[in-house]
C-alpha cells in the first residue's frame, strides 16, 4: 500500500495540531510547514515513512523533540487503524514492528477516547502469541460497540505534546535542513545512513580503546619510573661491602670432599668404657652389679671376623685365633677362673637410624635377647647402644652380618660375671657423625 499526499492532509486535519502553538504565535509557520511538506512526502510506502522517522529522531539532540516525533508516529499508527482499515497485523508488518508494541498503542489511544470501555479495550487488544485471533481485529469489528467518536478527533484537551512548541528548540532548524536536504532528493539511501552510523559507532569505540591504552601506557611508565627512583634512593641509603675478587688465584679448583671417605673417626676402646660407665651410673640404676659387664686391661683388637671362634665350645673354652697367632701358643692360667669371651662392635654413621633397623631383623633371626632392661637400639648421646647376649652358636654369623652395614672396629675381652650358659655377650655402639 502507497501513501499518498491526500493521505497525510487526512491525518493532520484528524490530528487537530494546535499550529498557532507549535510555531509560536505563526512567527515559526513556515519552518514548520517546510518539515510537514518535506517528512511527508507524496507516494511512500509505509516502511520508508517509518524509516523516515528513526532518521528523524536520530538527527534530532533534545529529548522533548525526540518525544514528540515518537508522538507523531504513534499517532499516524492509530490513524492507519481507524481510518485506513488496517489490522494490528497488517500495520505491524508495514512498519516491521512488534504486534505486541502496536497493540499497545492502539490500546492507549482508544482508552483515552472511550474511557468507559477501558475492560472491553484491553480484553480486544490482549495479544497472547502469534495466533491469537486479535491479531487480526479492525477498527470496524469495535465500532458497533465503542461507536465512531474515534474518527472524529485524533488528540485530547490534556495531550500536551499537541500544543508543544517544538519550534523553538535549537535543534529544530538543524532537522528541518537535513530532512530538506535528504527527504527532497528522489530516494533517501536509509541503508547508508545506517552504514555510516555504525562506522561512527566503530570509529568512537576505537578511539575511546586507543584512549584508554594510552591512559594505561602513562600510568604504567609513572611506576616504573618511580620505583626506579625509589631504588636508586634506596641503594644511596644502604651501603654494602663488596669483597674484590681480582686478587684470588684462579688455577685454584674446587674438589668435592667426600666426609665419609676423608674423615678419620677415631673410634677406640676408652670411649665404649667411658660409655659404660655412665650407663652403669645414670640409666641401668637398677641392674645389679654383677650382671654388668666391666671392661678388662686385656682387650685386643680383632683385625677380621674370620678370628671369632665358630662354635659353642671354641667361644667358651678356646683362644681366638687371634690370640694363638698374636700372643703365642700358650694358655694363659688366668683363663682358668672366667674362659668366656665378650665382643664390643664399634661403628660410625651419618644415620645411625638406618642401622639399628637392619640390625633387629637379625637379632630375631639368631634369637638374640636383650640383657636386663637395655632395649636394643637405645638412643644415647652421641649415637645408638645395643647390649645383647648371643648364641656363641650364631655369634660368628651375626657379628658378620653386623659389620657389613658399615665400618666396624671389633674389640674381643673375657666377660666377668653375669654370663649365661652357651651365649656371649656383644655391645655395639653406633656413633653419629
Amino acid at each position: 500500500m502507497t501513501l499518498v499526499r491526500t493521505d497525510f492532509e487526512h491525518f493532520k486535519n484528524w490530528l487537530d495540531l494546535d499550529i498557532n502553538s507549535i510555531a509560536w504565535e505563526g512567527r515559526y509557520a513556515d519552518s514548520f510547514s517546510g518539515f510537514w511538506e518535506s517528512f511527508f512526502k507524496d507516494k511512500i510506502e509505509p516502511m520508508e515513512l517509518g524509516e523516515r522517522f528513526n532518521y528523524a529522531k536520530k538527527i534530532a539532540k533534545s529529548g522533548p523533540l525526540i518525544s514528540w516525533l515518537n508522538w507523531l508516529f504513534e499517532k499516524f499508527v492509530a490513524f492507519s487503524f481507524i481510518h485506513q482499515g488496517r489490522s494490528v497485523r497488517e500495520i505491524a508488518f508495514q512498519f516491521d514492528l512488534q504486534e505486541k508494541y502496536i497493540s499497545t498503542v492502539l490500546r492507549d489511544h482508544l482508552i483515552k477516547v472511550y474511557p468507559a470501555y477501558e475492560d472491553y479495550i484491553n480484553e480486544n487488544f490482549q495479544i497472547s502469541n502469534v495466533s491469537s485471533k486479535n491479531l487480526f481485529l479492525k477498527f470496524e469489528d469495535l465500532e458497533p460497540v465503542l461507536g465512531a467518536e474515534a474518527k472524529n478527533k485524533g488528540t485530547f484537551e490534556d495531550d500536551i505534546l499537541a500544543h508543544m512548541e517544538v519550534t523553538l528548540y535549537p535543534d529544530w532548524p538543524n532537522l528541518v535542513k537535513e530532512l530538506r536536504k535528504d527527504m527532497l532528493s528522489l530516494k533517501v539511501d536509509f541503508e547508508n545512513f545506517k552504514k555510516k552510523t555504525a562506522f561512527r559507532k566503530q570509529l568512537r569505540f576505537f578511539q575511546e580503546v586507543i584512549i584508554l591504552l594510552l591512559i594505561l601506557s602513562v600510568i604504567i611508565f609513572a611506576l616504573k619510573n618511580t620505583n626506579k627512583l625509589y631504588e636508586d634512593y634506596l641503594v644511596n641509603k644502604i651501603t654494602l661491602f663488596e669483597p674484590n675478587f681480582f686478587w684470588l688465584d684462579k688455577t685454584l679448583s674446587y674438589q668435592e670432599q667426600d666426609l665419609l671417605a676423608k674423615q678419620q673417626i677415631d673410634l677406640s676402646n676408652k670411649e665404649l668404657e667411658e660409655l659404660e660407665r655412665i650407663e652403669a651410673q645414670q640409666v641401668f640404676t637398677d641392674e645389679r652389679l654383677g650382671s654388668r659387664y666391666d671392661p678388662e686391661s686385656d682387650v685386643v683388637v680383632l683385625d677380621s671376623v674370620e678370628n671369632v671362634p665358630k662354635s659353642f665350645g671354641e667361644a667358651e673354652t678356646e683362644r681366638s685365633e687371634y690370640e694363638e697367632t698374636q700372643k703365642g701358643g700358650y694358655r694363659d692360667s688366668s683363663y682358668a677362673s672366667s674362659n668366656k669371651k665378650a665382643y664390643r662392635i664399634l661403628m660410625a654413621s651419618v644415620e645411625p637410624s638406618a642401622i639399628r633397623e637392619r640390625i633387629l631383623p637379625l637379632m630375631k633371626k639368631y634369637g638374640i635377647a636383650q640383657v636386663d632392661n637395655v632395649k636394643p637400639g637405645m638412643q644415647i648421646p652421641g649415637g645408638l647402644y645395643f647390649n645383647l647376649m648371643v648364641p656363641s652358636n650364631n655369634l660368628k654369623d651375626f657379628m658378620t652380618k653386623v659389620s657389613t652395614l658399615g665400618e666396624a672396629t671389633i674389640f674381643e675381652s673375657r666377660s666377668q660375671g653375669g654370663d649365661q650358659a652357651g651365649k656371649n655377650r656383644v655391645f655395639i655402639w653406633v656413633k653419629s657423625i
